[in-house]
């Protein structure tokens, strides 16, 4: 008795049913990626889905989850970097109180002045040493437009960044550039904060810093040099030039 072989063979998809699958598998990701995923993760309902499935409750839960996170604990020295003013009633009537007007340092101020030269395609750094809640108060000018990074390294990088060349961008122009730059800076974490300049202009440019603050050190890093700048004792400066008062009509 012979035995019969059944052979079976199997066609492969064609090319344009698989691209027909695939853009139905798109429109049906786009589909929830829109209706369920968008107004659940981030509160965005462009179709009103995640508001009649009440999906975007749960994205403004995440959210207050998120703001209620409790905040790094404060090490010796540090102080809450923000200023948040609260109005409290006396409760004798007399005058009200204003909290959180200020942020309480343990040591005084220093303050510095210098005046560098940087020549064409010349770039520097200079950084302050400062706790975490510390204030800068600074004012630089130069004599053309200079390139210019403000930013910051903190001394605890984010978890999976340790050892790694990790730092903060608060503000940059590296494509026109200015020639002066005032502010007022508060330290949001312990580290070493300022800038970066670089001279993109054929001719030397005279660049003017001034700052007073609370920082410890000053940090310089010029041609491959990282240097330790001393800063200067405000008590130690000459007292003020005696003027006559002003009458105040």
């Amino acid at each position: 008795m012979s035995e019969e072989k059944i052979v079976v063979t199997v066609q492969p998809p064609s090319k344009k049913a698989i691209a027909k699958a695939t853009a139905i598998a798109l429109v049906i990701a786009a589909g929830v990626l829109v209706t369920a995923v968008l107004p659940a993760e981030y509160g965005i309902d462009p179709l009103g889905t995640g508001k009649a499935l009440r999906l975007t409750e749960l994205a403004t839960a995440n959210e207050l989850k998120a703001a209620e996170k409790p905040a790094e604990p404060l090490r010796s020295g540090e102080a809450a970097p923000t200023i948040d003013p609260v109005l409290e009633p006396s409760p004798d009537g007399d005058a009200p109180v204003m909290k959180g007007t200020l942020i309480a340092q343990p040591k005084r101020y220093q303050v510095d002045s210098r005046e560098i030269k940087l020549a064409p395609g010349e770039g520097m750094e200079i950084k302050y040493n400062m706790k975490k809640g510390a204030g800068l108060l600074y004012s630089w000018e130069a004599s053309d437009k200079l390139l210019f990074e403000f930013h910051g390294e903190p001394n605890v990088k984010p978890a999976g960044r340790e050892g790694t060349d990790y730092y903060e961008t608060y503000e940059i122009d590296n494509q026109v550039g200015k020639n002066q730059g005032h502010g007022t800076f508060v330290a949001p974490s312990s580290g070493i904060h300022g800038w970066f300049w670089e001279n993109r202009t054929p001719n030397e440019v005279s660049l003017k810093l001034v700052s007073s603050g609370f920082y410890d050190w000053i940090f310089q890093n010029r041609k491959d040099k990282e240097t330790a700048l001393k800063t200067m004792d405000p008590y130690a400066i000459p007292g003020h030039p005696s003027v006559p008062d002003e009458v105040l009509k």
